[in-house]
């Protein structure tokens, strides 16, 4: 068994892609992109399809050789594995000196991007609280990754005040839990938040 490594590579580049085509991915180093989309997505390769000819008979003589059908490759998005490199990114590490966001809430930034393309292969514009708020309640979520809704106000603006951002109203925290929820990120029953960590998608 063979595995198509070329498909994989094309696979890792477009996800670089995306994170370099955001507004914020500007300020952030190829290094830092790349750190990033390691860190985020496991891409594994889909099998190279293999040629095979049956018996031969006068008929098969000028048949072409088969392929067998292709398993396709996956590409696992993790928010944990992304969060963990969160504290270590430095202002040292980027490429601007004035940044419109925090390094940290640039690199969930940049993770909403590429979550939002390979799951619902969608591009659409992001900001600040969408990332501040998916970023407070997996620092706050408890061992069951849960968080009442009302707590989750309470922990984004504590968040924000930290990185020097303007409150958010009850309505705009609406407005991102409900969007975090469409791209499921998260899910909300009887007022409770349930953060899903993981997505898994093939691709050939």
């Amino acid at each position: 068994m063979e595995y198509d490594k070329d498909a994989a590579l094309a696979k890792r580049k477009q996800l670089l892609s995306v994170a370099a085509r955001d507004p914020v991915g500007a300020i952030l180093t190829d290094e830092v992109r790349l750190r990033l989309v390691n860190a985020f997505a496991s891409i594994t390769p889909p099998e190279a399809p293999e040629f095979t000819i049956g018996l031969i008979t006068i008929n098969s003589l000028f048949d072409s050789p088969k392929a067998r059908s292709r398993k396709p490759g996956n590409v696992v998005l993790n928010w944990r594995k992304l969060l963990d490199i969160v504290p270590d990114v430095s202002l040292a590490s980027l490429g601007a000196a004035s940044l419109p966001v925090a390094p940290q809430v640039a690199i969930v930034l940049v993770g909403l991007y590429i979550w939002n393309k390979v799951w619902r292969g969608a591009v659409e514009e992001f900001s600040d609280i969408e990332a501040v708020t998916i970023l407070a309640l997996w620092q706050n979520r408890d061992g069951e990754s849960k968080i009442a809704e009302s707590e989750g106000f309470v922990r984004v603006s504590e968040l924000r005040v930290h990185y020097a951002l303007p409150p958010l109203t009850n309505s705009q925290y609406a407005s991102a839990i409900n969007r975090l929820v469409q791209l499921d990120c998260i899910k909300l029953e009887n007022g409770i938040i349930w953060l899903r960590e993981w997505i898994r998608v093939t691709y050939s």
